[in-house]
């Protein structure tokens, strides 16, 4: 897999992306269009990864250990925000290029994930331990039990919607951070363009880039691999509820962190008095 010139903008506009694999970027040999989805305008192009990427990325992912301290990862999550904010009138354009949000939208998603990478380099900052005493009862001993939380063993697997195509990749990639684990992503087929930014953004924040790679191409290809990869220890999934099914049904024995379709928190009984 080569090193590819790819995350140019070209003169006429058109941004030209490769994978993200461990911080490189990698061409394939085959790349898909981004569409602007009103206009139907080319707004960018996209190397679509096969299985082989999705393994290489995985087992980069699952071979690096984090060492970062707790306010190492708060600092990059903290420069991540510095950055999209300076950045936000490029970025809210790109998102509303490629997702057709309006640039009201989109500037203030820019906000909306600039605010998760900030909750997530202070959550990084707070002691995950516990201490318990153990006599409290007659039959306890003088004694303490003391919890720690340890990174995964494998790696995080993130499958994201086409919606909000910058702040649902926040979502996982920041607490991802903040606990010291390492993540491959899928980013919608139909708005990658925004994750392989904040990828690059991440990476100049000091994030080592073991830590996150993102995979574009076709689910129906590469997304098996993702959820059944035996070092993948979690899938975080959002998107329609049909395929929270298929992850739920396919990736047994893994973790599984799903969010479907969480608009409509009513049930309607068939007597509800209308």
């Amino acid at each position: 897999m080569p090193n590819s010139n790819r995350g140019r903008t070209a003169d006429d506009g058109v941004r030209h992306e490769g994978l993200r694999i461990g911080g490189a970027r990698v061409a394939t040999e085959r790349s898909s269009e981004v569409l602007n989805p009103y206009t139907r305008a080319v707004v960018g192009t996209v190397a679509v990864a096969a299985v082989a990427e999705v393994r290489r990325a995985i087992e980069i992912a699952k071979a690096f250990r984090s060492r970062l301290t707790r306010y190492e990862r708060y600092r990059i999550c903290y420069q991540t925000a510095e950055a999209l904010r300076a950045r936000t009138e490029e970025i809210a354009n790109l998102i509303t290029a490629e997702s057709g949000l309006c640039k009201k939208d989109s500037t203030y998603e820019v906000g909306r994930a600039c605010d998760v990478f900030i909750f997530a380099g202070n959550a990084a900052l707070q002691d995950d331990g516990q201490i318990f005493s153990c006599d409290l009862t007659a039959h306890g001993k003088r004694r303490k039990v003391y919890t720690l939380r340890e990174p995964l063993q494998g790696v995080i697997s993130a499958i994201t919607p086409f919606n909000h195509p910058l702040n649902q990749v926040a979502h996982k990639v920041a607490p991802s951070i903040a606990t010291n684990n390492r993540m491959v992503l899928k980013p919608s087929e139909k708005t990658p363009l925004s994750a392989l930014l904040l990828a690059d953004i991440l990476y100049e924040a000091g994030l080592p880039p073991e830590m996150f790679s993102v995979l574009t191409g076709d689910p129906k290809e590469i997304a098996d691999e993702m959820l059944t990869h035996a070092d993948v220890d979690l899938i975080t999934f959002t998107g329609g509820v049909a395929v929270g099914k298929y992850i739920a049904a396919k990736a047994v024995y893994k973790r599984q962190v799903l969010e479907l379709g969480g608009n409509d928190p009513l049930i309607v009984m068939e007597d509800a008095d209308l």
